[in-house]
C-alpha cells in the first residue's frame, strides 16, 4: 500500500432524519488501537445517547482490517452502512461513528440503514480525501564497516533513518516504501557483500 486514499481531516456532522438526530464523528486510525481510542472518546462524549455504532477500515486488500458494530441497533443496519460509507468512499486508515438520539419514532430497519449510510456519508464529504504514502519502519543490521555507505543507499531511496543503535553490529531503524523493499534488499546485499540483514519492524506503521 505504497499509496492510498483517506481522509483529509477530522470531521464531524449532525444531520436529522425524522424525529431522530445523527452525529457522524470521522477519524484518523492507522492501527486497531487508534481506531479503539478514538470510538471510547466519541461514546464518551455521547454517552447519553441511544447508539454509539461504528466503522473502521485499516490497510488495503487482503491485508485490511475491518470491523463494524451496531451498538444494539437491529443487526446489519448501522455498522454495515457506516462501512459502505467507508467503501463508497474509496477511503482507509478512517474509522467513523455513527451516534443517533432517539426521537420518539422508530425509523424501521430500511429507514436505520438509509439514515446512518446518509450519517457515514456526510462525515465523509466534510472530511474530504487525499492521497497519502504509506511507508514501513524496518531495522537493518550491518557491520560497522558499511554504515556511510548503508546511510547514502538509505537517503537515495527517499528512505529516513529514525534510530541507530551501536553494539557488536549496527542496528539502523528506517522508514522506507514497502514497494522499494526488493529493490532495496538487493542493495543492501551488493553494499554489505551479503553481509547486511533486514526485518520488518512491528513496533510502528507510518501514516
Amino acid at each position: 500500500m505504497d499509496r492510498y486514499l483517506t481522509i483529509n481531516k477530522e470531521s464531524r456532522v449532525k444531520i436529522a432524519v425524522g424525529a431522530c438526530r445523527f452525529i457522524a464523528s470521522v477519524g484518523f486510525c492507522s492501527s486497531e488501537e487508534q481506531a479503539r481510542n478514538f470510538i471510547h472518546s466519541v461514546q464518551g462524549e455521547f454517552s447519553d445517547a441511544a447508539h454509539n455504532a461504528y466503522a473502521y477500515k485499516i490497510g488495503s486488500g487482503d491485508e485490511a482490517v475491518i470491523r463494524t458494530s451496531d451498538a444494539a441497533e437491529p443487526v446489519g443496519t448501522a455498522g454495515p452502512p457506516l462501512l459502505s460509507a467507508i467503501e463508497k468512499a474509496g477511503v482507509t486508515n478512517v474509522v467513523l461513528v455513527g451516534t443517533r438520539y432517539f426521537g420518539g419514532v422508530k425509523l424501521g430497519i430500511g429507514g436505520l440503514i438509509r439514515a446512518y449510510r446518509a450519517c457515514g456519508q456526510a462525515g465523509l464529504e466534510k472530511a474530504g480525501i487525499r492521497e497519502k504514502i504509506g511507508k514501513k519502519e524496518y531495522t537493518l543490521s550491518i557491520p560497522y564497516d558499511f554504515i556511510g555507505q548503508v546511510m547514502k543507499e538509505i537517503s537515495g531511496f527517499q528512505g529516513e533513518v529514525t534510530e541507530v543503535r551501536y553494539g557488536s553490529r549496527v542496528e539502523i531503524d528506517a522508514v522506507l516504501l514497502p514497494g522499494q523493499l526488493d529493490v532495496f534488499q538487493r542493495k543492501l546485499n551488493d553494499v554489505t557483500r551479503g553481509q547486511g540483514m533486514i526485518k520488518i519492524n512491528n513496533r510502528n506503521e507510518c501514516k
